[in-house]
């Protein structure tokens, strides 16, 4: 079954950034904007479809792009590059 697919509404910050392609896989809100995050969640709960859609965009990209086997070959480059390979 997996983990659940629902979209992130994670605030705007670098590390975000990385996981969640806005408007795709998510909604990234100002750090320090309490009323956007309102928004935010409450345009997600009023649309079933589209909260749907990014749920799952954001589970394939997460599986796809941060999996232990894409971790693994990101791990193995790094120490290929690292012995001049």
């Amino acid at each position: 079954r997996g983990p659940p697919r629902l979209p992130g509404v994670p605030r705007d910050v670098p590390a975000h950034r990385d996981v969640v392609a806005p408007s795709e896989t998510g909604v990234l809100v100002a750090p320090d904007d309490p009323a956007a995050l309102a928004e935010a969640d409450a345009a997600l709960l009023s649309d079933p479809a589209r909260r749907k859609s990014l749920g799952q965009a954001g589970r394939e990209r997460v599986r796809h792009e941060f999996g232990v086997r894409a971790m693994v070959d990101a791990t193995a480059a790094i120490y290929r590059r690292a012995a001049g390979r």
